[in-house]
C-alpha cells in the first residue's frame, strides 16, 4: 500500500540529523556526482559526496575498470569524466534490469554536457558487451522498500528472505524506514501491513550529501519505480 502523506517534524526542534544510511551505492553517487561535475580530482569529488579520498579513488578504480569513468592527467593532477559511450551501452545493452535503465537514462539526459557527449559516442560492440556490473546500484534498504512495494503484507522473516539479509538487519532496515516517516507498520496478527508514504521517499533527507545533492530527476525516477511497483 503506497499513499501520498507525510509526517511532519518537530519545527521547534529541527529536523534530525542526516541519516548515515541511503538507498543508492557509493559508485553510482560518484558517477551520478562526476556526470554533474566533470574533469574534476578525486578531493572534489570526495568532498562533495561527504567521502575519504582512499574511497573515493578505489571507487574510481572499479568505475573505471567498468569503463565507465575515464582518467585524464592535467599536469601534476588526474581528472575524471564520464565514458557516454559505455553509459549509453548499459541503457541499450542487456546487463540491467528496468529499474537500472530508468536510472542511466535520466543520468544521460540531467545535463546538457551528458546529452551532448551522449549524441558524440555512438555504443561500440564493446561498449555494450553484456557483463555483469561488479557493483550494485541500490542498497539493502532499497531493496526493502521495493519488496514492500510488492506485497505490503509480509512478515520479517519474509521480507528478509526476499532480499536475501537475515532478519536482524531486516529489523535494522525496518526500523531506519520507520524513523524517515518512509514506511508504516501496521500489526496484524504475526504478519504486518506496511503503508509507503512516497513523499517523504521523495523528500528524504539522505539524497542530499555535504555540498551536493541528487538531482531531482534520477529522485522523481526512484519514486516512479515504487509507485510502479505498488501498482499504483
Amino acid at each position: 500500500m503506497v499513499s501520498a502523506t507525510t509526517l511532519p517534524f518537530d519545527i521547534q526542534q529541527g529536523p534530525p540529523p542526516r541519516p548515515t544510511w541511503t538507498f543508492l551505492t557509493n559508485h553510482p553517487v560518484i558517477l551520478i556526482f562526476t556526470t554533474q561535475h566533470p574533469e574534476s580530482t578525486v578531493r572534489v569529488i570526495s568532498q562533495g559526496v561527504g567521502l575519504t579520498e582512499r574511497a573515493t579513488l578505489a571507487i574510481l578504480r572499479d568505475l573505471d575498470d567498468e569503463g565507465l569513468v575515464e582518467r585524464h592527467r592535467t599536469g601534476r593532477r588526474n581528472t575524471y569524466a564520464v565514458n557516454y559511450g559505455r553509459l549509453l551501452g548499459l541503457a541499450t545493452g542487456t546487463e540491467l534490469d528496468p529499474a537500472m535503465y530508468a536510472v542511466v537514462g535520466a543520468l544521460i539526459s540531467i545535463s546538457p554536457e551528458a546529452r551532448a557527449a551522449a549524441r558524440d559516442h555512438e555504443p561500440t560492440a564493446h561498449d555494450k558487451r553484456p557483463r555483469e556490473l561488479e557493483f550494485e546500484f541500490f542498497t539493502n534498504h532499497m531493496q526493502m522498500l521495493a519488496a514492500i512495494a510488492r506485497e505490503s503484507t509480509s512478515t520479517v522473516r519474509d521480507l528478509a528472505a526476499r532480499i536475501n539479509i537475515t532478519e536482524r538487519a531486516a529489523v535494522s532496515i525496518l526500523h531506519a524506514l520507520e524513523a524517515e516517516g518512509i514506511i508504516t507498520r501496521h500489526k496484524e496478527g504475526r504478519r504486518n501491513t506496511y503503508t509507503i508514504d512516497l513523499e517523504a521517499f521523495r523528500t528524504f533527507r539522505g539524497w542530499e550529501y555535504e555540498s551536493w545533492s541528487v538531482p531531482k530527476p534520477l529522485v522523481d525516477v526512484a519514486v516512479a519505480a515504487v509507485r510502479a511497483i505498488g501498482g499504483l
